[in-house]
């Protein structure tokens, strides 16, 4: 019986042309399906996007023995699987130690940045280079400064306190101390005690190495793969010429592979072995890692350390944040100016609302030990009763100038006076020896060394120009695809070693704040492309703005008069001006390239730059300006940052170094707002009784380390839920590459 037909008027009415359910029913038929969907919200909503979809946690995949019955006697899965932030780890690297940890734990597990590989023929340990013996009549430019310090304060110097120190320590001979009765032995490890087939040794073990610590030939050479805010190619250049990126990047992994997978230190007990997490290695692809790099950061190295954790290592997934801030985030400010004094580099930059400002970043290439070695010198001049020590050629001599640096190191004029201290020496296959030890003015010569930095002998940045290969090089050995996508973005194919390699001297990207350290330094031609006033012409017959400062190599060669605004003018419109070239950084990258062409390097030359000078550079740049003009908003934003200043790393924890830079800098913001002398006008123009802005030092939370505010941040950060967008997969990796980081990340 089949169903009734459905009959239709012939002229049906306008409000009747819709379809009619079928007869002797309810049901209508469906209507009319357009072809092109225009309802349809494919791809029109960001949560439909590569980018989203990648974040979103996987499925859980069911075992096949999961059952009512089964499971009833086994745990469905253990604590950490539960919490999926205990999945989560936090790295930092640093150039004296790694620190790495769970998100949950309270404080970092710190493991020595160090690496000590046996090499096939013995090599005599290098030496220091020798001190100059009129230290007296060397540092006392220094000494001049700390007697107006003194006055300052009204603190009166004790007559003849240097002498007395001298004499002193000149005259002291060492005491020995019998084994039991040292207390706190090193235990060094002699090479007898290493395995033969056992060829790298990492951690603290590398430094107990006792050939390391003899001054003798040795066939273990001691490697440290992180150096001056970046991966030390050049270092290891020196050691193994054209394969150094292979050799860098395997020692990375090995030290990684060690803080993760070594036994923590309640498993450790007393052995010799750097304590790590314990994480077995079958297990490191179910933990993501949350990767903390320097605010101005090397892309070619944070595209390296990527590879090296998702590919080689095998973890789940990356995330990367910058220093600046996740030390805001740890210190629970919204807006500061965060200096990191690390051990070879000191890194500056200012943080709003939780982001970096890209024009405030600044490298400084000196940091804490470059202070441990100014310090020797300072002592040899005071007749250091340990004559024979030599940081170059014993590992010992120098970690115990390390913690003659953190006993006694201090910028507090009131810690000026005749002090008597002792210090232990531990040698292998010797008796440890004590010394006494009498300081006047010492400590706070070696802590003025951060704002006189001509004192460090090498403090340029490291310039990594060896390569074997190029990137044309490799996009030429390639198939044409890979050579394509290389030569579009050099993420997606090529060798991670050649492009490493090629591009790691243009890497770091100059900043307003660099070309601000630069001053007079900076060519017109280059100054025209940031500060258009530059550009202009000057009136005939006035000298040039360009006074007599800095090294004679770094300034160009004088031009007459009128030459110099002439070649200014004509600068800027040499470069394309188009859409790209119109933001901040684009302009700091022209004028870096006219600087270049007369032989100035912006990066290098401001890396030179006294710490107290660099953090006011940083706060001008902040307004947008080279100079610190002031506009609209800007004013309330350089306060904010002025009043905020965050000092963080190893070296933040010399005592009256908060008070010196505030003093310093403070100094600085009013001379060039308000100078004190009412004939000198202003170096930018400011509103009627304008008060320049004072800076403040703002201490860490309490009972935390300033070398672990930034870990502790971002083990923070790592519990908020909009991180789950963030994440780059292992898989996203291997597909997109570096291009991957830099949709998922917020600075790159």
């Amino acid at each position: 019986m089949g169903r009734p037909k459905q009959v239709l008027p012939a002229n049906p009415p306008a409000d009747e042309t819709r379809e009619l359910p079928w007869a002797y029913t309810s049901f209508h038929p469906p209507p009319f399906v357009n072809a092109k969907n225009v309802s349809s919200s494919y791809l029109k909503t960001e949560a439909q996007t590569w980018v989203a979809r990648s974040g979103r946690p996987a499925k859980r995949v069911k075992r096949d023995d999961e059952d009512g019955t089964e499971n009833a006697s086994e745990p469905a899965d253990d604590v950490e699987s539960e919490n999926p932030v205990a999945r989560r780890l936090v790295i930092h690297m640093g150039s004296d130690a790694v620190r790495v940890g769970h998100a949950t734990d309270l404080y970092p597990t710190v493991v020595p940045n160090v690496l000590a590989r046996r090499m096939a023929t013995e090599m005599t340990p290098r030496t220091s280079e020798p001190v100059q013996e009129a230290s007296d009549t060397l540092f006392e430019p220094l000494r001049n400064e700390l007697r107006m310090i003194m006055r300052q304060y009204k603190l009166r110097p004790v007559s003849n306190g240097w002498q007395s120190a001298n004499s002193y320590n000149a005259s002291v001979e060492p005491e020995r101390v019998e084994e039991h009765n040292d207390v706190y032995d090193v235990g060094f490890r002699q090479e007898a005690d290493v395995p033969a087939d056992t060829q790298v040794v990492v951690g603290a073990e590398a430094l107990r190495l006792a050939s390391l610590s003899q001054g003798t030939p040795t066939r273990w050479q001691l490697h440290r793969p992180w150096a001056r805010g970046m991966l030390n190619v050049q270092g290891y250049a020196d050691t193994y010429g054209d394969a150094c990126i292979e050799a860098l990047l395997n020692d990375v992994q090995l030290i990684l592979t060690h803080a993760l997978t070594a036994p923590p230190h309640e498993a450790a007990g007393a052995s010799l072995t750097s304590a790590g997490l314990g994480i077995p290695v079958r297990e490191l692809s179910q933990y993501s890692v949350l990767l903390l790099v320097p605010d101005s950061f090397s892309r070619s190295d944070v595209r390296a350390l990527g590879h090296v954790l998702l590919r080689h290592m095998g973890l789940a997934a990356l995330h990367v944040q910058t220093e600046g801030l996740c030390a805001t985030f740890g210190a629970g400010l919204s807006a500061a100016c965060v200096v990191d004094l690390g051990a070879t580099s000191i890194g500056i930059a200012c943080v709003e609302e939780g982001l970096v400002l890209p024009e405030t970043r600044i490298t400084l290439s000196y940091g804490g030990r470059d202070m441990s070695a100014f310090f020797l010198d300072v002592l040899r001049g005071s007749s250091f009763p340990y004559h024979e020590c030599d940081i170059a050629k014993r590992v010992a001599d120098a970690q115990l100038l390390d913690q003659l640096k953190e006993r006694f190191v201090t910028l507090q004029p009131s810690q000026v006076g005749l002090n008597l201290f002792d210090f232990l020496v531990r040698l292998p296959g010797k008796t440890t020896q004590k010394y006494a030890l009498r300081l006047y003015d010492e400590p706070i010569l070696a802590g003025l060394l951060l704002f006189h930095p001509s004192f460090v002998p090498d403090k340029r940045l490291p310039r990594r120009a060896r390569t074997a290969l190029t990137t044309d090089t490799v996009a030429s050995e390639e198939p044409e695809l890979n050579a394509v996508l290389t030569a579009s973005n050099p993420s997606l194919g090529g060798d991670e070693a050649a492009e490493l390699s090629a591009h790691a001297s243009i890497d770091v990207s100059p900043t307003l704040a660099m070309l601000g350290c630069l001053g007079a330094r900076l060519p017109d031609a280059a100054a025209a492309h940031v500060d258009p006033a530059r550009a202009a012409p000057e009136p005939a017959g006035t000298a040039s703005p360009m006074p007599d400062v800095g090294e004679p190599s770094a300034r160009p060669s004088p031009a007459p008069e009128g030459a110099a605004a002439s070649k200014a003018s004509k600068a800027a419109p040499s470069v394309p001006q188009t859409s790209a070239m119109a933001t901040q950084a684009a302009k700091c990258a022209a004028a870096a390239s006219a600087a270049a062409s007369q032989g100035v390097d912006v990066v290098a030359e401001a890396a030179c730059t006294p710490l107290d000078r660099a953090v006011f550079h940083s706060l001008l740049s902040s307004t947008g300006t080279r100079e610190g003009t002031l506009s609209a908003g800007s004013e309330e934003r350089l306060r904010r940052l002025a009043n905020n200043i965050v000092c963080i790393g190893g070296a933040a924890r010399i005592a009256g170094l908060s008070e010196a830079l505030e003093a310093r800098v403070s100094m600085l913001l009013a001379e060039h707002y308000t100078p004190a002398d009412s004939a000198k006008a202003p170096a930018v123009p400011v509103p009627p009784h304008f008060v320049a802005p004072q800076a403040v030092v703002i201490p860490p939370p309490r009972n935390l380390d300033p070398a672990s505010l930034a870990w502790k941040g971002l083990a923070v950060l790592a519990h908020l839920d909009t991180l789950q967008e963030l994440w780059v997969q292992a898989s996203d990796w291997d597909t997109f590459g570096y291009r991957a980081l830099k949709e998922k990340s917020l600075f790159l």
